[in-house]
C-alpha cells in the first residue's frame, strides 16, 4: 500500500526562472585563490565542482546530494535553497511572505522528489496539500511506483507546525525520506519554553527532533565586511565558503564569478561537550561562523580591506536571499 493516508489537494502549478538577484560587494582582493574542485570517479552523486549559480543548478546538487545521503543510510533531510524571487516590489523582495516563497520553492522541490524514485520520473506522481492553513505550510508527497521509495517534503515549516511534522514523521517511517525546506527555527526559544510540556513537549525534546534532520544540501547567502558570501554544503561534502567576484567591478554589465576561500568539516553529531552561542543557537553541525568567514577572506592573497564608505555601498547593493 502506498505510504499516504491524507486527503490530498491537487497539486498547483507554479512558473518560476533563475535567480538572477546575486548582485553584492565587490571583492576588494586583486588575487583571489582558485576554487578547489573535488576529484572524484562517483557519476551524478558528486560532491559538486562549482558554485550553484542558478535554479537549476541547486535541483540537481540537491538532488544528488539526498540520492547519496540516502545510500548512505539518511532519510531525514534539511535542506536550504536560495529561492527565485517571484513578485518582487521596489520596497519588498517579498510582499506575500512566507506563502510566496512557497510558491518559489515548490516547483523546484516537485522536481527533486521526482527524481529520487530508482525507476525515474516518469512513473511519480507529486500531490499537493496545505498542512497548515493559519500559516499556509505545504506539504509535497511524492508517491513513487513503488510504495518503499514514497517520499515527503514541508515546505518552510515553522516551530509551530511541529506536532504535525512529528505526525508526519510518523507516517513515513524510518526507511523512506522526509525533506523539510528552508526551516523557519533557528534558536531553542523558538520552540518556547521549557513549560512547554503542557502544550505538547518540552523544548529539549522538540530541538532533538529537529537536529534529527540532517543539512543535506544547503546554500546561504550572507555579507561579510563587505563582501557577498554564500556558504554551501552538499553531502556528504564538507562545508564550502564562497565570496562574489563582479569582472571590473562593474556591477551592471561584468561577468560575476563565485570563489572559493576555504571550507570546514561537517559534524554529523552534536558533541557533548557542545555550547550554544549564549544566545540560545540551535546546534549548526560546524556551519562556519561570521569570524571563521572573515579569517577566510582575509587570508587570500592579495587582500585590502574596504573602508566604511565601501563597505556601506556593498551592503546596499547587497539583495539578502530569503532564508
Amino acid at each position: 500500500a502506498s505510504l499516504w493516508i491524507l486527503s490530498l489537494l491537487p497539486r498547483a502549478t507554479h512558473s518560476f526562472s533563475a535567480n538572477s538577484a546575486i548582485i553584492g560587494g565587490r571583492c576588494a582582493y586583486a588575487q583571489a585563490k582558485n576554487s578547489l574542485h573535488l576529484a572524484s570517479t562517483q557519476d551524478d552523486l558528486l560532491v559538486p565542482e562549482r558554485f550553484p549559480t542558478s535554479v537549476d543548478d541547486q535541483v540537481r546538487q540537491a538532488k544528488s546530494a539526498i540520492l547519496q545521503a540516502q545510500k548512505d543510510g539518511i532519510q531525514r533531510h534539511s535542506i536550504r535553497l536560495l529561492l527565485p524571487l517571484i513578485g518582487a516590489t521596489e520596497l519588498d523582495d517579498w510582499p506575500g511572505g512566507a506563502r510566496q516563497m512557497m510558491d518559489a520553492a515548490s516547483p523546484m522541490l516537485t522536481t527533486i522528489l521526482k527524481q529520487l524514485p530508482s525507476i525515474g520520473p516518469a512513473a511519480s506522481t507529486i500531490n499537493e496539500s496545505v498542512i497548515d492553513a493559519s500559516d499556509g505550510v505545504r506539504a509535497l508527497f511524492l508517491q513513487a511506483e513503488d510504495p518503499k521509495e514514497d517520499a515527503c517534503a514541508v515546505l518552510l515549516p515553522s516551530a509551530d507546525t511541529l506536532p504535525l511534522l512529528q505526525n508526519l514523521d510518523q507516517q513515513v517511517g524510518p526507511k523512506r525520506s522526509m525533506v523539510i525546506v528552508n526551516p523557519q527555527w533557528r534558536r531553542e526559544s523558538d520552540f518556547g519554553s521549557f513549560f512547554g510540556a503542557f502544550a505538547g513537549g518540552g523544548v529539549k525534546q522538540k530541538t532533538d527532533f529537529v537536529k534529527g534532520f540532517s543539512p543535506t544540501f544547503s546554500c546561504t547567502s550572507l555579507m561579510v565586511e563587505g563582501d557577498q558570501v554564500r556558504i554551501l554544503r552538499a553531502h556528504p561534502s564538507p562545508w564550502r565558503v564562497f565570496v562574489m567576484q563582479v569582472e571590473n567591478g562593474n556591477y551592471d554589465d561584468g561577468t560575476i564569478d563565485w570563489v572559493e576561500v576555504g571550507r570546514k568539516d561537517f559534524v554529523d553529531e552534536q558533541p557533548k561537550d557542545w555550547k550554544s552561542d549564549g544566545n540560545g543557537a540551535l546546534f549548526d553541525f560546524g556551519l562556519p561562523t561570521y569570524r571563521e568567514i572573515e579569517q577566510m577572506i582575509k587570508e587570500q592573497d592579495g587582500y585590502v580591506e574596504r573602508n566604511p564608505i565601501e563597505k556601506a555601498a556593498a551592503s546596499v547593493r547587497f539583495i539578502k536571499d530569503t532564508l
